[in-house]
């Protein structure tokens, strides 16, 4: 028998509910978010990176006066107090590691089967166009982001979504337009224009008014006036402005948070997920995305207050950044609650619940199943380290650099106080009533004895101890986050950031999935076609389930010159030993312009398929000038001797007119021959290249030219 108790430990979010426990939704969020240090932590990673503590001056010096009532600056007024950014340069090194391998990794698509290879390259297609144009700047901002966040918190969430902007325009429409629109097949038009023409300006025409203009009541009352009266009229048109995939990187405590259970992101009982908005984005939600009228306007009643991270006494009153504390002025906290429940038919599926902590309880602007096909929560998380199964249990590098910026900080403010007694030294002067004892640089020091004024001596002990100890806590910190330094053997570097990278790019192979998911759930079927040259006849499911998504590079690649060496070394001794043709000429002409200038490539490399066609195209051209009695342009030693030979037999062959010139214009003949001789020559000495190094000729070739064995 169930006793009450039992009931009493079940989960709420376990079954889904059509209309959702708001006040329960804010008690997990608040549970989720004050959960141990969580923000405590946070700020505490922000104070370390910031290099801020409380009593700094912007001089980098101590100061009583910047101190607790009572409390004496140490061991001077005006001693060292230097900002020390060990913590922020580590994360600024290996940030620029990640992104720059970012930007130069490969996307590869591939399928679990053999017949998927034609279908992966059309995929491969979509999303190199995604990632490479559609999407470039959104996704630029969103990894160094994502990075950032990572390295100074431990861990952060990239979220995937489907972002949809609409805006109006002045549009003018006449008669004649909608008459054109009717011929060619546009039922609505032809059904406007009958009822308009038979019936005027009635309750019928002004609601197919709406219907084909997308406009209010006013409005489709005018445009029928308008169009009856003059044959045109105007009206603002809504359209999209953007429909595409959007990827946001979130920071820790902040803008997502999860219950302190959750181990891993796809298996969270709930995550939260915060945004601010203006009042025109929550307007404009109503139109997007179906929000609750009433919600909103109580919502935009609520601007500038904010219940999430916003506790002064965590921000110290000395900061180098914009303080938290007022950046939510005149915006709206809207808290997104994503939760897999149990839906009515007993499927396990994905709900989200749009509420505002500041409005009444009962109100929220959305509660639906979230219909991305992929099945998964629209969050990808990259932790920096997996020290437990938890997320949060990723450490931050200020927590684990802290001390060892400490100590480098230490000695500066050693050195720096031991310049100043060094230049200007204490002076010694004879003992008055009265006097204070002040050890500092230039200060007085009472004596007991009547002589004259002398300097008081330095302080004794060797300054070059704390530069070594300096030198050695920093290739200590190198070592540790894979940081390059003259103390550290190179290969070493290289396996700890190839490690960091791989992870990293581990992490945006799934972030492509999803993206990539979500472009064939919701793009237009005509714009992939255009994209891809050929439709994808694909469902979502199909492809998160039939192909991997792969991100890999290595990061010896980043040093260029050692990249050439790579490529030269196979072009001099495995090129020439190529007899079998493995090697992908094509290939490694592309890696080799890739490695000395990856931007330039994008630009002037071209596939493979258009390449031929290009080529195919020259042959067609020159021959056409030849048939017109012009000379074709000779080169020397042309590579693609051989395939032109063959394009120029082939273009012949389909080409009746070219036959025939070629049996009895003898201009033609002169220009096709020397043509022919010219492509010949450049084959024959590629020929002879192979032949002087393996000193025969093949059989194949004999046979091609049609010599004897």
């Amino acid at each position: 028998m169930t006793t009450t108790n039992q009931y009493s430990q079940r989960d709420k979010l376990a079954i889904y509910e059509e209309t959702p426990d708001i006040s329960f939704l804010n008690k997990e969020l608040q549970r989720s978010l004050y959960n141990g240090g969580n923000i405590a932590r946070i700020n505490s990673n922000d104070d370390i990176r910031l290099a801020r503590w409380e009593g700094q001056s912007d001089d980098g010096k101590k100061y009583s006066r910047n101190l607790t009532e009572g409390d004496q600056a140490f061991p001077f007024e005006g001693a060292s107090d230097v900002r020390c950014r060990l913590v922020d340069q580590t994360i600024n090194e290996t940030v620029v590691l990640l992104v720059s391998s970012w930007q130069l990794a490969k996307l590869r698509v591939a399928g679990t089967e053999f017949n998927d290879s034609g279908k992966a390259a059309s995929i491969q297609t979509l999303s190199d166009w995604l990632i490479n144009n559609k999407m470039k700047a959104n996704l630029l901002n969103e990894a160094e982001l994502l990075a950032q966040y990572t390295h100074q918190f431990g861990w952060a969430v990239a979220h995937v979504g489907w972002e949809k902007k609409l805006g109006v325009r002045k549009t003018t429409v006449t008669v004649q337009e909608l008459n054109l629109k009717a011929v060619n097949g546009d039922e609505l038009a032809q059904i406007f224009l009958t009822s308009l023409s038979n019936n005027g300006a009635t309750d019928l025409s002004t609601k197919m008014a709406q219907t084909v203009f997308n406009c209010s009541d006013a409005d489709s009352v005018r445009i029928c006036n308008e169009l009856l009266a003059s044959g045109t009229s105007t009206y603002d048109e809504q359209y999209t402005v953007s429909s595409q995939p959007a990827v946001a990187a979130l920071k820790p405590f902040d803008e997502i948070c999860i219950p302190p259970e959750t181990l891993d992101l796809q298996d969270a009982r709930i995550i939260f997920r915060r945004v601010f908005m203006t009042e025109v984005e929550l307007r404009e939600m109503l139109q997007t995305d179906n929000w609750s009228e009433e919600f909103v306007e109580e919502a935009v009643n609520c601007a500038g207050k904010s219940s999430w991270y916003a506790d002064p006494n965590l921000v110290p009153t000395t900061t180098n950044v914009t303080n938290t504390i007022h950046r939510a002025d005149h915006l709206i906290e809207i808290v997104y609650a994503y939760s897999r429940q149990i839906s009515e038919s007993g499927v396990p599926c994905i709900y989200y619940t749009v509420f505002c902590p500041q409005v009444r309880s009962e109100l929220y602007a959305k509660h639906d199943m979230l219909d991305y096909a992929h099945g998964e929560y629209p969050f990808i998380e990259y932790r920096r380290e997996r020290l437990r199964r938890s997320i949060i249990e990723s450490r931050g590098i200020p927590e684990l650099a802290y001390t060892d910026q400490q100590e480098i900080k230490a000695q500066h403010d050693s050195i720096r106080d031991r310049t100043a007694f060094e230049t200007l030294p204490p002076i010694k002067v004879k003992k008055r009533l009265g006097t204070q004892n002040l050890i500092q640089p230039g200060g007085l020091l009472p004596v007991t004895t009547p002589d004259d004024y002398t300097f008081l001596s330095p302080p004794s002990g060797n300054p070059a101890l704390a530069f070594n100890l300096i030198d050695r806590v920093e290739a200590r910190n190198a070592a540790y986050f894979g940081l390059y330094h003259a103390s550290i053997p190179p290969v070493k570097t290289q396996t700890t950031q190839q490690f960091i990278v791989n992870n990293w790019l581990s992490c945006w192979s799934r972030i492509y999935k999803q993206v990539v998911s979500l472009a064939l759930q919701y793009m237009d079927g005509s714009e992939i076609e255009r994209v891809c040259s050929m439709p994808i006849i694909a469902t979502p499911q199909e492809i998160v389930g039939a192909y991997d998504f792969n991100v890999a590079y290595n990061v010896r690649e980043l040093d260029t010159d050692y990249v050439l060496e790579q490529l030269k070394a196979i072009n001099q001794y495995v090129v020439p030993m190529d007899t079998g043709g493995i090697v992908d000429r094509n290939a490694l002409i592309k890696g080799i312009v890739e490695a000395i200038s990856p931007q330039a490539a994008k630009g002037i490399l071209l596939s493979q398929s258009s390449a031929s066609q290009k080529m195919y195209n020259e042959v067609q051209t020159d021959i056409a000038k030849m048939l017109l009695g012009m000379e074709a342009q000779y080169v020397e030693n042309d590579p693609a001797a051989p395939t032109k030979l063959q394009y120029v037999q082939d273009i012949i062959q389909k080409n009746p007119k070219a036959q025939q010139a070629a049996q009895g214009d003898q201009q033609f003949q002169a220009l096709l021959q020397n043509y022919t001789q010219n492509l010949q020559m450049s084959a024959t000495q590629q020929q002879n290249k192979q032949i002087g190094r393996i000193g025969v000729t093949p059989v194949g070739d004999k046979f091609a030219q049609g010599g004897q064995v």
